[in-house]
């Protein structure tokens, strides 16, 4: 059994890794790779390649991707 998460705001916690690391005791979730959240920036970037090339101006334009 879980116990209850140790930060206020888990379920407001950006990625599921952090979530679990609210509930598991010695989790650090710097250590993990969240490739749920790679795949919803991919997805945003590729829906809104302007806005992406003004808010991120040094990474690759989408095309070249």
């Amino acid at each position: 059994m879980m116990a209850a998460p140790q930060h206020p705001h888990a379920r407001m916690s950006p990625s599921d890794i952090e979530t679990y690391a609210s509930y598991v005791k010695g989790v650090d979730p710097a250590r993990y790779y969240d490739s749920q959240a790679q795949e919803v920036w991919l997805a945003a970037r590729k829906r809104w390649p302007l806005l992406a090339d003004l808010l991120y101006p040094d990474e690759p334009p989408a095309a070249d991707r």
